[in-house]
C-alpha cells in the first residue's frame, strides 16, 4: 500500500511535465510553422528525438502504471475489508444465547461471489476506478469494523435447549428403581430437581405385566394401549404415572418447586466421577451433584444362537422391554410354532401365557430347559414336578434335561440340536436364560464390579462413591442379614430405589428390608418368595388344601392391587412362636395336591428363604422370620403364623 503511494508521488511531476510537452507539440502543428513557440529545454525523459512520439509513449506508460497500481491497491483494500467483515459476523454468530442481527447479514449472500479467491491481476474499466475512490466510504465495511455498532442485544437462542446442563439429582436408567428413587427424593426434598435419563423411548413403567397380565387381556388393542385388567378385574396402565406427572427436561431448571423430568432415547456412555458429569451418546455433557446408577440389565443369549447367523438371530427374541412384548405378540399371531429356551420365572410365565393363547389358534408352544422340571433351580423337586404338570396342562410341550448343542436355519425352519441327539424344529425362539447386569459405566467411572455375583459393588447404604449410589438389578449390595447379594426382581427394584433416594437426601440407612418377588402361572396359581430361595438348600414344606380364595386373582381382589409388592413392603408382623419339637419333620405326603403352603429354605438350620405357595398377603410375617435369623425346632408351628389351615 505504501509502495503504491510513494510511486505516485515520484511519477506525478513527470506526468504533468509530459502533459505540458504534448500540448506544446499539438499547438505547433496547428500553427504550421507560421508561429513557432519556444521549445522546452532539451532534457528529454526518454530516448529518441524530440517530436518523434517517444514523449507520448512515456505519457501512456506512466498513466497506465498509475492505473494498475491504483487498481491493485483498491482490490487489496476491498478484499481485506470483506475478510474482516466476515470474521466479525462469524464471531457474533458464535456467541452463546445471542442472535446475529439481520442488518449485519442482509448483504452476505450477494457478497459471497465477490469473496471467491481470485488471482491478484489488475482490474481495468470503470468498476475498479469507482472502488478506488470509495473503499473507506463502504457502509458495510464500516459496520463490521466498529464493534460498538455490531454488538447485538442478548436474546434467547432460536433453538430451545432440549435438556439442562446440570441436574442436582441425576438418575441413570428409566426403570422401576429410578422411579422409586425419584419419588423418595421428592418426598424428602419437595423442591428437588430430578432428571432421569433412559435409552428407552418410554416413560418409566413396570415390567411384570409384560409376561403376565398383558397376555391374558381380551382387548385386541392392548399392544397399543398397554392397559390391562389385573386379576382383580381393575384396569390400569403399565406406566407408573401419566406424562402430565413429569416436567419437561427443558423446564426443569425453571420450575419453581422442582420436579421430575425424563430424558428418553438417550444413553449415558461415559461417567466422570471426579468432574461430577456424564457424557451422552451424542457427546452432550450433563453435570450433577448426586447420581444414581439404575441401569438394570440386558437379557442373556446362548452362544450357539449368537454364532448361528443372521437368519436365526432375527427369529430370536430376548424378552425384556415393551418393544419385545409387542414383537413377540406379533410373532405369536403370525407363526405356527414358538420354542422357549429356559425354565425359570420368565420362561415358565411366557410358556403359560402363550400356551393359553394356543388354545384358540394353531400355535405350537414348546418349552425346553436343562433342569428336570420348571423352576428347578428355585423349587424343591416335588414342587417343580407339580409345576411342570401345570404348565403342560396349559397346552405347552415340555422338553426337560435339554442342553442345546447347535442352532441352525434350514428349509425355512430354525433347527435346534440337543446334546442327546434330539432335534426340535420351530419358527421362532424365545431365549429366557437370565439377565446380565449392565455395568458398562464401571470402566469410565472406576467403579468396582463384583466378580461373584456381577453388578456394581456397593455398601449396605447402596453407595459406590460418596455421591454415587446404585439400585435395582445392577446393584451387588451387602445384606446385613444374608451377606452380599444381587437380586433381579421388581420388589427389590422398588425397595432399593426407595432406599437409595432416601440416602441421596441424607438418610444414611442400611439395606435391611428383605424384598420379595412373585410369579404367576396364570390367574389360578402363583407364589411369593423372599430371601435366598435355592433348590440346592435343604427345604421344609408345609401344605394345606386350597380354597377358591387361594389364587392370585382372589389375592388381588382382596388387596386391590395387581403389583403385590406395592402393598406388601410396608407391613409389620408379630414374632413367630417356636415349638420345642427337636427336629423338623419330613415333607408331608400331599398326594401331589399342593394347593397352598409354605416352603422354608434353611442354611445352618436357620431360615434364609421362604416361598408362600398360593398364600398371599402374608409377606410381612416371612420378612420378620428371616430378619430375626433364629433357629426353629418345629417349622410346622412357624407355618401356622401364615394361617394356611384357615378356610
Amino acid at each position: 500500500m505504501w509502495t503504491c503511494k510513494n510511486l505516485w508521488k515520484k511519477l506525478a511531476p513527470l506526468a504533468r511535465s509530459s502533459s505540458t510537452l504534448c500540448r506544446q507539440n499539438a499547438r505547433g502543428v496547428v500553427l504550421n510553422n507560421e508561429r513557432r513557440l519556444p521549445l522546452v529545454p532539451q532534457a528529454h525523459m526518454s530516448s529518441g528525438t524530440p517530436g518523434s512520439g517517444g514523449d507520448n509513449n512515456l505519457y501512456y506508460l506512466l498513466v497506465g502504471a498509475t492505473c494498475v497500481g491504483g487498481g491493485f491497491y483498491a482490490y487489496r483494500t476491498i478484499k481485506g475489508d470483506k475478510e474482516r467483515y466476515q470474521e466479525r459476523i462469524n464471531e457474533i454468530a458464535s456467541r452463546p444465547n445471542k442472535v446475529v442481527p439481520e442488518q449485519l447479514i442482509t448483504e452476505v449472500p450477494g457478497e459471497q461471489a465477490a469473496e471467491t479467491p481470485q488471482a491478484p491481476e489488475p482490474v481495468v474499466g470503470p468498476a475498479p476506478e469507482e472502488s478506488v475512490g470509495t473503499p473507506d466510504a463502504d457502509p458495510v465495511v464500516d459496520s463490521a469494523a466498529e464493534p460498538a455498532t455490531v454488538a447485538p442485544a442478548e436474546v434467547p437462542a432460536p433453538t430451545p435447549v432440549e435438556f439442562p446442563s446440570h441436574a442436582p439429582y441425576l438418575l441413570i436408567g428409566g426403570g422401576t428403581a429410578s422411579f422409586a428413587a425419584a419419588r423418595s427424593i421428592r418426598a424428602r426434598d419437595p423442591g428437588a430437581r430430578v432428571l432421569i435419563i433412559t435409552d428407552e423411548p418410554d416413560l418409566p413403567y413396570m415390567r411384570p405385566p409384560l409376561s403376565k397380565e398383558l397376555w391374558f387381556s381380551d382387548d385386541p388393542s392392548v399392544v397399543d394401549t398397554l392397559r390391562f385388567k389385573q386379576w382383580n378385574g381393575k384396569e390400569r396402565s403399565i406406566y407408573f404415572q401419566p406424562p402430565s406427572f413429569y416436567v419437561s427436561p427443558q423446564d426443569l431448571e425453571k420450575v419453581e418447586n422442582g420436579g421430575v423430568a425424563v430424558l428418553t432415547g438417550k444413553k449415558v456412555v461415559h461417567m466422570d466421577v471426579r468432574g461430577n458429569k456424564v457424557t451422552l451418546s451424542d457427546n452432550t455433557e450433563i453435570s450433577y451433584d448426586k447420581c444414581l446408577i439404575a441401569t438394570g440389565g440386558v437379557p442373556r443369549n446362548l452362544q450357539v444362537i449368537e454364532r448361528a447367523g443372521e437368519e436365526v438371530t432375527k427369529r430370536t427374541t430376548l424378552f425384556r422391554k415393551v418393544e419385545d412384548f409387542k414383537a413377540l405378540d406379533k410373532v405369536s399371531r403370525d407363526t405356527k410354532s414358538i420354542t422357549i429356551i429356559g425354565g425359570g420365572f420368565l420362561g415358565s410365565e411366557l410358556a403359560c401365557a402363550l400356551g393359553r393363547r394356543s388354545a384358540d389358534s394353531d400355535l405350537e408352544v414348546i418349552q425346553m430347559f436343562p433342569e428336570k422340571g420348571n423352576m428347578g433351580k428355585v423349587l424343591p423337586e416335588y414342587l417343580s414336578n407339580w409345576t411342570t404338570a401345570k404348565v403342560k396342562s396349559e397346552g405347552v410341550t415340555i422338553i426337560t434335561e435339554a442342553l442345546v448343542k447347535a442352532v441352525s436355519f434350514k428349509d425355512g425352519k430354525v433347527e435346534i440340536k440337543l446334546k442327546d441327539g434330539r432335534v426340535v424344529k420351530t419358527d421362532h425362539i424365545v431365549a429366557a436364560v437370565g439377565l446380565e447386569p449392565s455395568v458398562e459405566l464401571a470402566k469410565s467411572a472406576g467403579l468396582e464390579v463384583d466378580s461373584d455375583f456381577g453388578g456394581f459393588r456397593v455398601n449396605a447404604e447402596l453407595q459406590a462413591r460418596s455421591n454415587i449410589w446404585v439400585a435395582g438389578d445392577a446393584a451387588c449390595f451387602y445384606d446385613i442379614r444374608l451377606g452380599r447379594r444381587r437380586v433381579e426382581h421388581h420388589d427389590h427394584a422398588v425397595v432399593s430405589g426407595r432406599l437409595a433416594g432416601e440416602n441421596m437426601t441424607g438418610a444414611n440407612k442400611p439395606y435391611w428390608h428383605q424384598s420379595m418377588f412373585w410369579s404367576d402361572l396364570g390367574p389360578d396359581v402363583g407364589y411369593e418368595a423372599i430371601g435366598i430361595v435355592d433348590s440346592s438348600l435343604p427345604t421344609v414344606g408345609v401344605f394345606a388344601k386350597a380354597t377358591a380364595k387361594d389364587t392370585p386373582k382372589a389375592a388381588t381382589e382382596k388387596s386391590g392391587t395387581g403389583i403385590r409388592s406395592e402393598s406388601e413392603t410396608e407391613g409389620t408382623a408379630s414374632s413367630p412362636v417356636a415349638s420345642s419339637t427337636p427336629e423338623p419333620p419330613p415333607v408331608p405326603e400331599q398326594k401331589d395336591n399342593y394347593g397352598k403352603g409354605v416352603i422354608f429354605y434353611l442354611r445352618d438350620k436357620v431360615v434364609v428363604g421362604i416361598i408362600l405357595w398360593n398364600v398371599f398377603n402374608r409377606m410381612p410375617v416371612a420378612r420378620k422370620i428371616i430378619k430375626d435369623g433364629e433357629e426353629h425346632a418345629d417349622l410346622n408351628e412357624v407355618a401356622k403364623l401364615f394361617n394356611i389351615h384357615e378356610d
